[in-house]
């Protein structure tokens, strides 16, 4: 596994938008904090086009993602927010030049395909908040922390207990995302090993029987079994529908993972929530699952 050094004061970032356009300017709030820690904004020149609810054509989004990766001077893309289109351009954007320029790329939701698909060529890359939604409130902790993860390297987080956590303590790489995405994902070229690993999970906006469908999808495609961990993010917004499943998510990945053996962790903070908690893709973590106490450390 490949990974980027750390970011230096004085360094340049690349904003791109691979995925859908801004909904609002709070991301000038977060372009203004990376100013804060020093480094040097550049912008991709269709960072902010619209082509329906797209950021941009295929072409335009794929041309910025190129350029952000051709670059040597740019130690890290950043993409705004996340929506839809990143697994549009998959397939067409060339990555071999991160081999001899390795950067991080950092995000969430849509850009689980960036990823993860990077995991699957050996590049590591950060789950983690955008600069659309760093200044949200409640989400201090979790920008303090990206902050130290890029700039220092150091990652370590301790949560509070949840009564249906299961308890085991493993050393494992983390994978995973947003959920509709990885069994979109599945079958393909870009969809993670999962032998050995900890998968992260999370969710926003699905009915609750979606969820279980997915949840079957990777358990008959024989994911789960092939896992080291699970750790659980925030299920926003996943409520009943018509068709009722009359089970919480907790109880439904409970449920789905029943024959497996090793530590599952809920309420962890990814996700679509303030709060959300970068992690460092493809590095080996240590986790501890106990009675009274959760943590993750390198």
């Amino acid at each position: 596994m490949l990974f980027p050094e750390l970011l230096k004061k004085g360094e340049e970032v690349m904003i791109i938008s691979p995925a859908s356009p801004p909904t609002s300017e709070n991301w000038k709030n977060g372009i203004r904090e990376l100013e804060k820690w020093g480094l040097i904004v550049k912008y991709a020149p269709h960072f902010l086009d619209s082509h329906f609810g797209l950021a941009g054509t295929d072409q335009q989004r794929l041309a910025d993602f190129q350029l952000a990766i051709n670059q040597p001077s740019i130690k890290a893309i950043l993409p705004l927010r996340g929506g839809y289109g990143c697994s549009r351009i998959l397939d067409q954007i060339d990555f071999s030049p991160l081999f001899t320029y390795p950067k991080w790329i950092i995000g969430f939701s849509d850009i689980t395909a960036i990823l993860v698909h990077l995991d699957s060529i050996g590049i590591s890359a950060i789950h983690g908040p955008m600069p659309h939604n760093y200044m949200q409130e409640g989400g201090d902790e979790a920008l303090e922390k990206l902050h130290q993860l890029l700039f220092e390297g150091h990652f370590s987080i301790e949560l509070k207990v949840h009564p249906l956590n299961k308890l085991g303590e493993i050393s494992a790489p983390l994978i995973g995302g947003n959920l509709s995405l990885l069994v979109h994902l599945l079958g393909s070229s870009s969809f993670p090993n999962p032998a050995g690993k900890i998968l992260v999970i999370e969710e926003i906006g699905e009915k609750l029987y979606h969820v279980d469908r997915m949840l079957v999808q990777l358990k008959r495609a024989g994911v789960f079994k092939q896992l080291a961990g699970l750790l659980v993010g925030g299920f926003t917004d996943c409520k009943e529908a018509n068709l009722r499943m009359g089970r919480s998510v907790e109880e439904l990945i409970l449920e789905h993972t029943a024959e497996c053996n090793f530590p599952i962790v809920f309420d962890f903070p990814i996700g679509h929530i303030p709060n959300n908690y970068p992690l460092p893709f493809g590095k080996k973590i240590n986790l501890l699952v106990k009675k009274d106490k959760v943590q993750l450390s390198d």
